[in-house]
């Protein structure tokens, strides 16, 4: 009789367990919630006007050498006395150097100024090579956050012609936008804008250069 009474306790119990169980690995299932902000991770889109006519020139882009201090997928942000900081979680999709890159290749093949532009040598003839350095490429915040913002992307751009090594032009592009909102999206758009200036007046002197 003992025993009987025992068993039907065990089977009792067991059900009980199971569901425990089964609340616990419910409950680990679901997500916590955070009140850390979400990183934000911001693209660059410059804009380009295309071509009247197409230059019988194939530009070969190696990758853009960036200033270290500036070289992380973070924002750089300069506050006074020359301190550097990082705009708060926010990002770019890659390192700037690799980012720069690829935003720079894609507008100058938009552009349709050229036979192609590419990111490594092609065997062809009027291969040119365009070495491109960017010493500024940053956001400064105003004295104790009061007031406005300013941006500035300062880029120097060597042309060489690939058959004989020869330099053909050097440049440098220094733009600065100031009176930005001290918002991130905001800073982002007047650094979009004034990379688009930037590639702007680097297609025109690509195309009186060649």
């Amino acid at each position: 009789m003992m025993q009987k009474i025992g068993k039907k306790r065990a089977y009792c119990i067991r059900p009980l367990l199971l569901f425990g169980l089964f609340s616990l690995l419910t409950a680990c299932s679901v997500p916590l919630k955070s009140d850390l902000p979400v990183e934000q991770t911001y693209r660059l889109a410059p804009s380009v006007a295309t071509a009247s006519q197409r230059l019988n020139a194939n530009v070969y882009v190696p990758k853009v050498t960036v200033s270290p201090a500036l070289d992380s997928d973070r924002i750089v942000l300069i506050k006074p006395l020359l301190q550097q900081d990082f705009i708060a979680h926010s990002r770019w999709p890659d390192d700037l150097s690799n980012y720069l890159h690829a935003v720079v290749l894609d507008a100058l093949a938009r552009s349709g100024s050229f036979q192609s532009v590419s990111a490594q040598m092609l065997g062809k003839d009027d291969n040119y090579k365009l070495l491109l350095r960017v010493a500024s490429f940053q956001a400064e915040y105003p004295p104790a956050g009061k007031g406005s913002a300013a941006v500035e992307i300062v880029m120097d751009a060597s042309l060489v012609r690939v058959g004989d090594q020869h330099l053909l032009r050097q440049h440098r592009y220094a733009v600065r936008k100031e009176q930005i909102p001290v918002s991130t999206s905001k800073i982002v758009a007047a650094l979009n804008q004034a990379l688009s200036e930037v590639i702007g007046a680097l297609l025109t002197d690509l195309q009186r250069d060649l």
